[in-house]
């Protein structure tokens, strides 16, 4: 064996959803991917792009960038672009923490933030959600101290589909230090239709120590190119443009987006969304009419608490070709798919609905 730092082989890696091997499957609904493949004219660019692949991408996305900060309404320099929120989120933790420093998040939550702060050498901070599924601010407030480098708030929340009110999010920012980082992962906030959940970019005017993470991978339906972005401060801009891995952003990924910005292209992608959101509303009402428990959802997936001997259930699924995800050992992730993905779903959700009375598995075998 190699010298390497200690306990790097201990970290848990990311977990991913099931990879869609499987010839099975009818309903793919454990990553949260969009079930809309690229609009005809976001194709056209990328098979433009990929003429140009002998040569290295633009470094900066230049292209890319100016345009998504005109859509924002931001200078250049508030914009950085990179390979997905998970970069991004990696390349804020590399600049901001490290050993001694801890990184605090809501729990459960996001994976990679407890992974991001291990392979920073910082200490991951768990706050567990409030009893509706929510981020806690008041509690994690409450666990900022002296090490604290880096707040990761992801709203709506992954897995339980959770926001916060605008108002209580502009009362923890008035109240945390001017100096700490505070991220707000808006991956999912393209789904939301409450009109008061928490907006990341109406603060960035008003509180330079917040940084809003995008994504193109759900909304766009951009997931295998990987591509998303960071709105902030352009001191918070430098720090994230001195730890990025050089290219990191290919050249078709950045054609792809610039595509998706255009007028046309942008809306039929919110017709995809519209079109996600009536599918949320209808499976939560067909699961709850089956007195499954479900949690309100703002997002593209519906979390599902409670669920006595969820591995099993989660396999059971599977073998009729559902495929969700495990969020815990009582918890199920369902992603929204397309309308026949979802009717394949509710077609097999018998599973679902063992143990609601009695639990009848043992627990014993759960991860």
């Amino acid at each position: 064996m190699i010298r390497h730092r200690p306990g790097i082989l201990e970290i848990d890696s990311y977990a991913p959803g099931d990879s869609g091997s499987s010839l099975r499957q009818a309903a793919r609904l454990a990553s949260n991917e969009s079930p809309f493949p690229p609009d005809d004219r976001v194709v056209a660019a990328i098979r433009a792009s990929i003429t140009r692949a002998n040569r290295y991408p633009d470094f900066e996305s230049t292209e890319l960038t100016e345009a998504l900060a005109s859509r924002w309404h931001l200078s250049p320099d508030q914009v950085s672009v990179d390979s997905g929120s998970s970069s991004l989120l990696r390349n804020i933790v590399t600049a901001c923490a490290g050993p001694g420093t801890e990184v605090v998040y809501g729990w459960p939550s996001f994976s990679s933030y407890e992974h991001t702060a291990l392979l920073a050498g910082a200490t991951p901070i768990r706050v567990a959600l409030t009893p509706d599924h929510r981020l806690d601010l008041t509690r994690i407030l409450a666990a900022i101290n002296d090490r604290t480098r880096v707040v990761l708030l992801c709203l709506p929340n992954n897995p339980t589909g959770t926001t916060v009110d605008h108002t209580a999010l502009e009362a923890f920012m008035e109240a945390v230090p001017e100096d700490l980082l505070i991220v707000l992962d808006e991956c999912y906030r393209a789904f939301v239709t409450d009109p008061d959940a928490a907006s990341g970019p109406r603060l960035l005017g008003r509180f330079p120590n917040v940084v809003v993470l995008k994504s193109l991978s759900k909304s766009a339906g951009l997931a295998g190119l990987r591509i998303g972005y960071a709105l902030s401060s352009p001191d918070i801009g430098s720090l994230l443009r001195a730890v990025r891995i050089p290219f990191s952003v290919s050249a078709v990924a950045q054609a792809a987006a610039l595509a998706c910005l255009e007028p046309a292209v942008t809306a039929a992608l919110e017709s995809n969304i519209t079109a996600t959101v009536s599918e949320r509303k209808r499976v939560y009402d067909t699961l709850t009419r089956a007195g499954i428990e479900v949690v309100p959802s703002q997002a593209n997936f519906l979390f599902l608490p409670h669920q006595h001997g969820a591995q099993e259930k989660v396999r059971l699924l599977a073998q009729d070709g559902a495929v969700v995800r495990l969020a815990g050992p009582r918890e199920i992730r369902i992603s929204i798919g397309s309308r026949r993905e979802n009717d394949h779903l509710l077609s097999c959700i018998g599973p679902l609905t063992e143990g609601m009375q009695k639990s009848s598995l043992s627990e014993s075998h759960l991860t």
